[in-house]
C-alpha cells in the first residue's frame, strides 16, 4: 500500500480536486480514447422512472459551465428534457480511479445557431447515423442499423448528409455541481463543488 505523502495533490487539497476533474473534461473533448469521453447520461422519463445511456462529448465551455451532446432528435430523452430538464451526467476514469457527477439543467436545440454550428462541427460518419429511417427505439424483426442501404458501411457526401439535418438535435447541458471522488487503498476522497456567483466552492463529503 503507497504512503499517504505518494497520493497526488487532489487527495487532500480542494482546488487540485477541481483543478484534476476541469483538466480531465477538457482532455475529453478532444481525445477519442479518453475514459471521459463517453459519460452516462441520467433523465427522468414521461412515468417519472430513472432513465440511463452512454453519450459522447462533443463540447465544452467552463466559462459558461455547460456541455454539449449531439443527439436524435426523435429519441426519447427529447421528450424528457422537455418535461423534466434536469439531468446527471456521470463520468469515470479506472485508471485514475476518479469518478465525477455533474448535474445541471438541460435545453434542446434543433433548429437554431447552436444546433447549426454543431451539426457543422461535427464529422460526416457522425452525421451520417441521423439518415435513420426510423426513430431510435422502434421495435424490430430482425436487428439492423436503421440507415438506408446506399451509406451502410459508407460516409455519404455533403449532399446525402444534408437530409440528416432535421434528425439532428444538439442538447446543452448547464452544470453549477459536481460531485467528485477519488478511490484509493489509503481511505476515498469525495467532495461536492457549487459554483457561487463567480467560483467555485469545494466542500468535502464523506465517501
Amino acid at each position: 500500500m503507497p504512503e499517504p505523502s505518494e497520493m497526488p495533490a487532489h487527495y487532500g487539497d480542494l482546488d487540485s480536486a477541481r483543478n484534476t476533474w476541469t483538466e480531465m473534461l477538457q482532455s475529453a473533448v478532444s481525445e477519442r480514447t479518453h475514459p471521459f469521453k463517453k459519460p452516462v447520461l441520467a433523465t427522468i422519463d414521461l412515468e417519472g422512472k430513472p432513465k440511463a445511456r452512454i453519450v459522447i462529448l462533443r463540447g465544452l465551455d467552463l466559462e459558461t459551465r455547460s456541455i454539449r451532446l449531439h443527439t436524435d432528435a426523435r429519441s426519447a430523452k427529447i421528450d424528457e428534457i422537455g418535461r423534466n430538464p434536469d439531468v446527471m451526467l456521470a463520468f469515470y476514469d479506472p485508471v485514475k480511479e476518479i469518478q465525477i457527477q455533474v448535474s445541471g439543467i438541460a435545453s434542446v436545440h434543433q433548429s437554431d445557431v447552436y444546433a447549426e454550428v454543431a451539426w457543422k462541427g461535427a464529422a460526416p460518419s457522425s452525421r451520417r447515423a441521423y439518415l435513420a429511417e426510423i426513430k431510435p427505439g422502434t421495435n424490430l424483426s430482425a436487428p439492423a442499423s436503421g440507415l438506408p442501404a446506399d451509406v451502410e458501411g459508407k460516409i455519404p457526401s455533403e449532399e446525402r448528409l444534408a437530409g440528416a439535418r432535421s434528425n439532428f438535435a444538439a442538447i446543452q447541458v448547464v452544470f453549477e455541481q459536481v460531485e467528485w471522488l477519488f478511490l484509493s487503498p489509503n481511505g476515498n476522497r469525495r467532495a461536492r463543488f457549487e459554483w457561487q456567483p463567480d467560483r467555485w466552492v469545494g466542500t468535502w463529503l464523506a465517501p
